[in-house]
């Protein structure tokens, strides 16, 4: 492995900073050869060990900066670097949101983009985290998996989780800690406390989770399930935010990282869906999040999910929609659809493009987004506004509320 000076000059989807490869010989591929290096800032000169490379592109790791960015700061997490839960402490929020815009904006292939949305604090935004244990002997580590491994990095504390799941941190890693290695923890904050699930247990793990239930619940835990199965408390906990219609999800099921996040989020689907939409429906319609408030303006809802679970949960957030476990065959005045990160699928897609007059589609992902916008397109739907929303400070992730109109 060689070493290479690098100029940086943004800060690229997946989290590595990106730049240019300088000091090789006049004319040679890796003399301007594009480099992606993790912990960077742009407007840095760094060294770099290079770990891989190819004829045009080239990836490293930092070792030494020559010359400071002016977005540099100094990272608030002590792990930061060790574990893989954030890429962007090391640069400014201001920097950050320039990032996640110009990532947007070059996806969609737009020649401007709308100020992206703040959506609560820097820190201390998460309601929602998967912990994993890790191997060794007992205590053994618990936290997040390392940057760029599988290994668990033990986490003590995580600047970035709510004042509820700093509460009840200590006593659900001090239980996982006993736990086998590879044993997944989902903590879901709402209302009533801190929802608990620890994936599949048997045998003296799930007895020993049994006996620490007690102690749990004194700590701020609402509610503990083993793989689903409730053990102690309730099953589920509402994740709406302040003044919002409730929303019970336990954990495990999904929801947003944080309900001062989601409250932004919904109120740009709102925003692009419009004060009458008419009949919508709704694709992904998860446990009724988006659902819940589109049957305050719509003259009829259609929610689908594929999700048994969630539709059932969906009925009690969103009685006044109609629900369905399939693909409603039906045309819409407006569809939202909010696809996992890998993208709509060929069903759900042509039942979008089927709209009458609008598509409001909100993604987690650009790139997937860009595929799908073309495809939408083709439809004779066009792009007409995007919105892209920081719901995840420190970390390169952005949602995207993406407005397709019919001419």
């Amino acid at each position: 492995m060689s070493e290479a000076v690098v100029e940086l000059d943004s800060l690229a989807p997946g989290g590595d900073a990106a730049g240019r490869q300088r000091g090789g010989e006049a004319g040679s591929d890796s003399d301007g050869r594009v480099v992606f290096v993790p912990l960077g800032a742009p407007g840095e000169r760094v060294r770099v060990q290079l770990v891989r490379e190819k004829e045009r592109v080239a990836w490293g790791e930092l070792v030494a900066i020559e010359r400071p960015g002016p977005d540099r700061v100094e990272p608030p997490c002590q792990l930061f670097g060790r574990c893989g839960g954030c890429q962007w402490q090391q640069v400014n929020l201001q920097a950050q949101r320039r990032a996640k815009a110009t990532i947007v904006q070059r996806a969609l292939g737009l020649d401007a983009l709308d100020p992206v949305v703040g959506a609560g604090p820097a820190l201390g935004y998460r309601d929602r985290v998967k912990l994993a244990v890790g191997e060794g002997t007992v205590p053994r580590p618990v936290g997040f998996r390392a940057r760029r491994s599988h290994q668990i990095v033990d986490v003590p504390s995580c600047p970035l989780v709510s004042t509820a799941l700093d509460a009840v941190w200590p006593a659900v890693r001090a239980l996982a800690a006993q736990l086998p290695a590879g044993v997944e923890i989902d903590l879901q904050a709402g209302a009533e406390g801190v929802h608990v699930n620890l994936g599949q247990l048997d045998g003296a793990g799930a007895a020993l989770a049994r006996r620490e239930a007690d102690r749990l619940a004194a700590a701020g835990v609402a509610g503990l399930t083993i793989g689903g199965k409730l053990i102690a408390g309730l099953a589920e906990v509402d994740v709406a935010e302040r003044g919002g219609e409730p929303l019970p999800v336990p954990a495990g099921g999904f929801a947003q990282v944080g309900r001062a996040g989601n409250r932004a989020l919904v109120d740009c689907v709102l925003q692009a869906v419009g004060p009458a939409p008419g009949v919508v429906l709704e694709l992904y319609a998860g446990s009724g999040n988006f659902t819940r408030e589109l049957t305050a303006v719509a003259s009829r809802v259609v929610a689908s999910e594929g999700d048994p679970a969630a539709v059932a949960r969906g009925r009690r957030a969103a009685p006044r929609a109609e629900w369905s476990g399939r693909l409603p065959d039906m045309a819409a005045d407006v569809v939202v659809l909010d696809p996992p990160r890998e993208g709509a699928d060929a069903a759900h897609l042509a039942a979008a493009i089927r709209a009458r007059r609008r598509v409001v589609y909100v993604s987690c992902d650009p790139q997937t987004l860009a595929r799908d916008a073309r495809r939408i397109a083709a439809s004779g739907l066009g792009l007409t506004r995007a919105l892209a929303i920081d719901l995840m400070p420190q970390t390169f992730h952005v949602e995207v509320v993406a407005t397709f109109d019919r001419s």
